[in-house]
């Protein structure tokens, strides 16, 4: 297989990770700061044992929102949901992220661009680990990194293709 049509090309491997015991406030932070969706979560030998997505910290603080996400269309004022209660806070105060934190779904480097996107597709995930045979964290992937890869991909081949376009297309 072409390794451009290899996840380990398009991955990124600056990798921001945590461990099962970083507070989650701590996660709150480092998500805003490092402008980030989903952190890997690995073990002290940098072996991967779980993920933590974003959404999943904006359902502890901001339940409300998540709750209106299936009425989205009724909705005419995101003022109206009301901030955390301090109770709340406090209780999120306690969580590590080994508390909320998801089984990990994670790919080898070797894996096909296109077995990484069902992958994603079939896990509704965003961003997807890729690790070692041993599990070692070494990258993460985006849907996005996979929708670049496919357009350049994509762009020289409809260059070179010439079909009669439909004139009701080119308008």
């Amino acid at each position: 297989m072409n390794k451009l049509l290899r996840i380990g090309a398009w991955m990124k491997r600056d990798v921001v990770a945590v461990h099962a015991s970083t507070s989650i406030r701590e996660v709150t932070a480092l998500l805003v700061d490092r402008k980030v969706g989903t952190l890997p979560v690995v073990d002290e030998a940098g072996i991967l044992i779980g993920i933590l997505p974003i959404t999943d910290i904006i359902h502890i603080f901001l339940p409300d929102a998540v709750s209106l996400v299936d009425d989205i269309d009724f909705v005419k004022d995101f003022g109206a949901i009301k901030k955390p209660s301090t109770r709340d806070l406090k209780q999120a105060e306690t969580l590590v992220v080994v508390d909320i934190m998801k089984q990990p779904v994670s790919v080898e480097e070797e894996c096909s661009m296109l077995r990484a996107l069902l992958m994603m597709e079939k896990h509704n995930l965003q961003d997807l680990p890729v690790v070692t045979e041993g599990g070692h964290l070494v990258g993460i992937a985006s849907r996005v990194d996979i929708g670049i890869m496919i357009g350049r991909w994509l762009v020289p081949l409809l260059d070179e293709v010439t079909l009669p376009w439909p004139q009701a297309l080119l308008r």
